[in-house]
């Protein structure tokens, strides 16, 4: 199309320039009639004119280029002498220098100024092209003489013409199926262009996929760093890790021998128990010891709380401990229960050897009460004997009084009482006073009697409240062992907190592992870069990636789309080599191209000579040979025609091919995006291309096996047509041979070499084709791996997203408690400051009780020795009688024994004023005791931690919200 559009172009301009010619030649006449003279120019040279000027010519001789200004300018000879140079088809240099020669010829010196503008303009472009054609005048001059020699020649030329005409005719068929042939290699040409037009495709989609590369391998540089960052933090926790694991293997070993001292105090508390027991079964017995009782109640009850004291700073001292973390405070720490076990140990022992001591004291108690009692029972059959001598007393002297009043009724006038009656009034007045100190005596008896059954009803009350003690005593040994059970709970839920740590190191090792392959995946992309430069290792290495890939199955999705950068890089090589030898075959087909058009050449040069020898012969020699010769002309230019449209055909292909290899760049029908948004997507994307492919493939099969078949009927006809042309050939005379050879290749279709060429390049492109099918299943397997691959990543992916979020929720539960642990030791501390405000109001009161109690003890003491040495019957008439104290116990905060005393004065309102005060302080001190026992209603204790107060471990934020683990 190309061709044909150029020659009308050409022949355009060629109409154009005979209608100026025409226009000159009216406008020359025209001045011709209005000027006598006439213009005659003899500047350039042309060959052909009319009659005359054949006549002329031959009158003349070879210098007869003095031709007259109207031959030249008629517009009859104008026309027929460009009618050819129209009618051809030539190359558009070829036309533009016949059309220049034509103007120098036809363009006469003129006087008007329109002509002359039009010369001067064509004169300034043509004057060069116009001094060599009158050169190739003088030497068409010299050669005129020659081809009259060689008419004859021609006119058997012409015969043989003829027998090439009917020739034609005979090769009609061939030459359809030769035009068939030509379009067989024109749908070559078009799926060169396709392969072509893909290569372009597959080097976008090459420059997509390096970019892609190069912003993974800066994703993987990143991964890198955080993959170093997150190895830092794993040796981090792995220390911790180590460091708890120590830690933990310590404190239990520690537990167990807790458990040991644990089972120990057990065996211990239980004989402790036992003992109570008998000790109740004793305390019943022995009534009269319950001041000693009290006091050791009160003393145990000051190493309760001593006890309640060093537990708290046990609490106190493991929650401290909680806090910290470093392995010399669990050992100071372990180092202070083991003190603290100790003391514990020689309290236990006090208190037994304490109990032992009361016993004896208890037996010593008992033994001095029985005396007491003998001695009171004595003292009490001396007032019953005394009673009874007052009794007898009273009865004589009523016999005696009865009978003197007798004896005065005898006798009533007496001088007086006689000395009997005397004695006997002062032995009744001193029985009168015996009797009244007796029945003081009974009576203070009496009174001791009930003070004694009170202080038995007090004492009985009091061993009630010691077994109340001993049971209290019990609960604290179960809640003793309760904190031992909640301390084995601890120890559970720092196994269970192990075996998370341990899942939690499993999970950063499989992290680890991932990066360890994504690292393993950076090499690999880095080492096919390295190769991608190096073209000489190219085979070898692929193969060594294949043994590779046989081995490692597992990798990640960056090194399988850098294998596939890989195969397209190949097949841009191959596509490159491929262009390479188009061009090849381009550049021979432009010199044959240039080899027809030099051939075309010399058949115008050679056409113009034979019109120039026509010119020279006779009239009507040449009406015949011009009939004869314009039958020939047509029929070798349909011939030429044919030559010149298939050459053109393969240089507009050429052409077609060019343009394609310049635009293809531009337009790509696969585009692989900078960035997938999803593995779905990405997956979708590699099956698409790879049907497209597969698609191209077929089709490049079958157009493939379609031009095979017609290259091999081009090439059956190009044989069946050089084997007739070289019968003509031996037909035709020898002097004829190179003229005919010179015109072999425009005659007939494809040379020989052409057809070699392109069946070299068919074959050439039939092996890459093949290579190509086969890299392209090769590559469809590898996605189909990548695939395979890239569905067990995105199941890694979940669980890894999974154990974060698992860690996320733990961490904020962790959190939480470790704010309401904060909480609660800030409230044990506030209770802490109260118990210290209250162990020393108590501690003062305590103080004071004591000195009271001293003080009252000892004037008990006195008064117990007043009474063991005094005796009744040695006391004087008006002393005053002992008086007898009793004690009141500070410890138990009882009510307080009222004080009996026989005296009267100051010492009854000491002892009245002192009771009341005791009182008061025993009732502070037990309200105290009872504040710390039960310290606002109910203990507080944290809702995470339950009843038991113990924190085995907990997670702690830092400022970079990292979390350090810290062991109890």
């Amino acid at each position: 199309m190309s061709f044909e559009f150029a020659s009308g172009n050409i022949r355009g301009n060629a109409l154009i320039v005979y209608l100026l010619f025409s226009c000159a030649a009216q406008l020359k006449e025209f001045q011709q009639k209005s000027s006598p003279l006439n213009v005659g120019g003899e500047k350039g040279g042309g060959g052909g004119g009319g009659v005359g000027a054949k006549k002329k010519r031959k009158v003349k001789g070879p210098s007869q280029h003095d031709v007259s200004s109207t031959d030249r300018s008629s517009p009859e000879n104008v026309s027929r002498r460009l009618f050819p140079f129209v009618c051809l088809p030539l190359s558009s240099t070829e036309s533009l220098r016949q059309l220049s020669q034509q103007l120098n010829v036809f363009t006469p010196p003129l006087t008007c100024s329109l002509f002359d503008f039009v010369t001067a303009l064509y004169h300034s472009i043509f004057f060069l092209r116009n001094q060599e054609l009158a050169a190739a005048l003088e030497s068409s001059n010299l050669t005129n003489s020659q081809l009259n020699t060689k008419l004859d020649q021609l006119v058997r030329s012409c015969a043989c013409m003829r027998i090439c005409v009917i020739g034609e005719a005979y090769f009609q068929p061939s030459l359809k199926k030769l035009h068939i042939c030509l379009s067989s290699l024109k749908v070559h040409i078009q799926t060169i262009g396709i392969l072509v037009s893909e290569k372009s495709e597959l080097q976008t989609a090459l420059q997509y996929t390096q970019q892609a590369a190069r912003q993974k391998t800066g994703e993987a540089e990143e991964l890198n760093n955080r993959l170093q960052s997150t190895k830092q933090r794993v040796t981090e926790l792995e220390r911790t890790l180590s460091s708890v694991s120590t830690q933990q293997k310590q404190f239990e070993k520690h537990n167990k021998e807790l458990e040991k001292e644990r089972d120990n105090l057990r065996l211990e508390m239980f004989r402790i128990n036992n003992l109570s027991e008998e000790s109740k079964q004793q305390n019943s017995e022995l009534l009269e010891q319950l001041k000693l009782r009290t006091e050791e109640n009160g003393a145990m009850r000051l190493e309760v709380d001593d006890l309640r004291k060093r537990l708290e700073l046990a609490d106190l001292m493991l929650q401290q401990c909680s806090s910290q973390s470093d392995p010399t405070s669990a050992n100071q720490q372990v180092q202070l229960l083991l003190e603290e076990k100790q003391q514990l140990e020689t309290h236990n022992q006090q208190l037994l050897e304490s109990f032992a001591k009361l016993q004896t004291e208890r037996d010593c108690y008992a033994e001095q009460i029985q005396e007491e009692g003998r001695v009171w029972k004595d003292k009490t059959e001396q007032l019953l004997t005394q009673i009874r001598h007052e009794v007898y007393a009273d009865t004589t002297l009523a016999l005696l009084s009865q009978e003197r009043e007798a004896q005065n009724n005898a006798e009533p006038q007496s001088s007086g009482p006689s000395e009997s009656e005397v004695a006997l009034q002062e032995a009744l007045n001193t029985l009168k006073q015996e009797k009244d100190t007796v029945t003081a005596q009974y009576q203070a008896q009496l009174r001791d009697n009930e003070q004694l059954s009170r202080l038995c009803t007090e004492q009985e009350t009091r061993l009630e409240e010691l077994e109340r003690q001993v049971e209290h005593q019990v609960q604290e040994e179960e809640d003793r062992r309760r904190m031992l059970e909640d301390v084995q709970s601890d120890k559970a839920t720092i196994s269970r907190a192990l075996t998370q740590n341990r899942t939690l190191k499993d999970q950063l090792a499989e992290l680890q592992n991932g990066f360890v392959k994504t690292n393993e995946n950076m090499e690999l992309t880095n080492a096919i870069q390295s190769e991608q430069h190096v073209k000489k290792e190219l085979a070898r290495r692929m193969g060594e990636l294949q043994e590779e890939l046989h081995n490692i199955r597992e990798q990640g999705l960056l090194e399988q789309r850098d294998q596939v950068v890989a195969h397209l890089q190949q097949y841009s090589a191959g596509y490159q080599a491929l262009a390479s030898e188009r061009e090849q075959l381009h550049y021979q087909y432009l010199q044959q191209v240039q080899l027809m058009d030099r051939l075309q050449h010399e058949e115008t040069q050679g056409r113009v000579q034979l019109e120039i020898s026509h010119s020279q012969l006779k009239q009507e020699q040449l009406e015949l040979l011009v009939k004869d010769n314009e039958q020939l002309k047509f029929e070798v230019r349909e011939l030429l025609n044919s030559s010149t449209l298939a050459s053109s055909s393969r240089d507009q292909g050429d052409g077609v091919e060019s343009q394609s290899l310049q635009e293809s760049p531009t337009s790509s029908s696969i585009v692989i995006p900078e960035d997938f948004e999803s593995q779905k997507e990405m997956e979708e994307f590699i099956r698409g291309a790879l049907a497209q492919l597969e698609v191209e493939r077929d089709e490049a099969r079958r157009q493939l096996t379609e031009e095979h078949r017609l290259h091999m009927e081009a090439r059956h006809q190009t044989a069946v047509a050089l084997s007739l042309e070289q019968q003509n050939h031996s037909h035709k005379p020898v002097h004829n041979h190179p003229d005919h050879s010179q015109n072999e290749h425009s005659h007939w279709g494809v040379p020989v070499e052409v057809h070699q060429a392109l069946q070299a390049a068919m074959e050439k492109l039939q092996q890459r084709f093949t290579s190509l099918m086969q890299e392209k299943a090769d590559l469809r397997e590898r996605i189909e791996e990548l695939e395979h691959r890239c569905i067990q990543l995105s199941g890694e992916t979940d669980t890894i997203g999974e154990y974060i979020a698992l860690y996320q929720s733990q961490r904020a539960i962790m959190k939480q408690k470790h704010h309401e642990k904060e909480q609660y030791i800030s409230m044990l501390a506030q209770d802490k400051e109260e118990m210290k405000a209250k162990l020393a109001e108590l501690q003062d009161l305590v103080m004071r009780l004591v000195a009271e109690r001293n003080d009252w003890y000892s004037r008990y003491t006195g008064a117990v020795a007043g009474t063991g040495m005094a005796n009744p019957d040695l006391l004087p008439v008006g002393q005053d009688p002992m008086e007898v104290i009793p004690l009141s116990e500070p410890t138990t905060g009882l009510e307080a024994l009222s004080s009996q005393t026989y005296s009267t004065g100051s010492p009854q309102a000491d002892t009245k004023s002192l009771g009341p005060k005791e009182d008061g302080t025993a009732q502070q001190i037990m309200q105290l005791l009872q504040e710390i026992q039960n310290p606002q209603g109910t203990p507080r204790s944290p809702p995470f931690l339950g009843e038991n107060p113990c924190i085995p471990f907990f997670y702690r934020p830092d400022e970079q919200d990292e979390v350090k683990i810290l062991v109890v």
